[in-house]
């Protein structure tokens, strides 16, 4: 691969910084638990302070479950094939049959749990952004794309740590324990990219002692199986060393094979028994502290992709798989198969699309709006569509079982509202829920 000058100077960094974690490695691998001499000063990066000085740590893990329904979970839970799925909503203050933000997509959808706002409001609208020069979208990665207060800025505000694994739109963000989720452009290294806007020490460390995990993946072609494993894998080190006050953290592979395999298919299915030990995995080295469990969006089966672009060439604004968005009226788009309706007011501006000259209209059930013909399950749909619906479930010393929480609004929103509360973060949402 092609590696661009910016990259090149970030490798030379990150080349020296490998030598040193090499020359360092036996040391590394020693858990931390145990005795081992005398540490470096440069290497107390690695130890754990909270179990060096016995504090207690009562920070919130945030999982997110992308495109998991929750009638998926909830059979997931009945299933005795998940039981790790099963015990935790046993265990947990669950809500289920919740509508998710539109447009239904991965990055307004976190953007939107990141900062307790709508999309019309913290800017982040879809996953891509406008064409470059050389013509391509690139994704919404960037931390600066949130145009308003973050958990993790208001977690710093109060000097709390923070970590992050593959959470959407964090590239660049002041995270201590970090690795974004990165969609290099063209010419650029995924690995130097990561370095770049996330953690460049601590994911070498990482891919020292988990790295057959990542090379798995990267010949896998960007496996999200892979992905995921090796995610669960640096994570779990994290939160037993590290002990942060918040971390997030994103697992993808459910999403992927769905699109590329349905609801039934044996990817997806796969996909789901991962998710079950990833989960186990994680509860396991996170201990008695406070879990939150989410799905962004659901996702829906799909028989017929339609590529509006083919038909209306240049009238076409955005493609966004349930949804598209088209530059004025156009004649006969009512009498098309794959035409359910017109987007409302509502969704427009909840979007963060009805300051564009564009109409909103939305893919009858069994269609997707995109340029790819592969997708066998897909989601960008409005929100009022049967079995699209979405889940939370929290488990920890505030949310016992039998424990009426009635200052919640029964919302996706509510998981952001629950992360500022437990972590007493000066966040907008509280007010709005009457807590502050």
């Amino acid at each position: 691969m092609k590696i661009s000058t910016t990259d090149s100077r970030i490798g030379r960094k990150v080349w020296e910084g490998t030598a040193f974690l090499q020359h360092h490695r036996k040391l590394i691998s020693v858990p931390l638990r145990e005795p081992t001499g005398n540490i470096p000063l440069s290497m107390l990066y690695f130890v754990n302070v909270n179990m060096a000085f016995g504090a207690e740590n009562m920070g919130v893990l945030v999982i997110s479950f992308d495109a998991v329904g929750d009638k998926v979970f909830e059979a997931m839970a009945a299933d005795g094939n998940y039981p790790n799925v099963a015990r935790f909503k046993r265990e947990a203050y669950y809500r289920g049959g919740l509508k998710t933000i539109f447009v239904s997509n991965t990055y307004p959808i976190h953007a939107t749990i990141s900062t307790g706002k709508l999309p019309k409001d913290h800017g982040v609208i879809s996953n891509l952004l406008a064409p470059n020069k050389n013509g391509e979208r690139p994704w919404a990665q960037m931390a600066k794309n949130i145009k308003t207060k973050t958990i993790w800025d208001a977690a710093k505000e109060k000097k709390l740590s923070t970590a992050a694994m593959i959470w959407p739109v964090t590239c660049g963000a002041k995270i201590d324990w970090h690795m974004p989720e990165v969609h290099p452009e063209k010419g650029q290294n995924i690995v130097l990219r990561s370095f770049m806007y996330g953690s460049p020490l601590f994911q070498i460390a990482a891919q020292l002692r988990h790295g057959r995990k990542l090379i798995k993946a990267l010949k896998a072609g960007g496996g999200l199986l892979e992905l995921d494993s090796f995610v669960t894998a640096v994570t779990c080190d994290m939160l037993e060393k590290k002990r942060p006050d918040l971390a997030l953290v994103h697992l993808v592979s459910y999403d992927s094979a769905f699109h590329y395999a349905g609801s039934t298919g044996r990817e997806t299915e796969i996909a789901k028994k991962a998710l079950d030990a990833n989960l186990g995995q994680l509860l396991k080295s996170w201990g008695e502290n406070t879990v939150i469990v989410f799905s962004d969006h659901s996702q829906l089966d799909v028989n017929e992709n339609v590529n509006l672009h083919d038909i209306y060439g240049s009238a076409v604004f955005e493609q966004v798989g349930g949804s598209a968005f088209v530059s004025g009226p156009i004649r006969g788009l009512e009498e098309q198969p794959w035409f359910e309706r017109y987007l409302t007011k509502e969704e427009m501006e909840e979007s963060g699309y009805a300051d564009k000259p564009v109409i909103g209209i939305a893919a009858k059930l069994g269609y997707v709006f995109s340029e790819s013909d592969k997708y066998k399950g897909a989601h960008g749909y409005p929100t009022d569509y049967e079995n699209y619906n979405v889940f939370y479930a929290i488990k920890g010393k505030s949310f016992l079982l039998g424990q009426k929480q009635d200052w919640l609004k029964n919302r996706l929103m509510d998981v952001t509202a629950i992360i500022a509360r437990e972590l007493d973060l000066d966040m907008d949402i509280l007010k709005e829920y009457g807590v502050r």
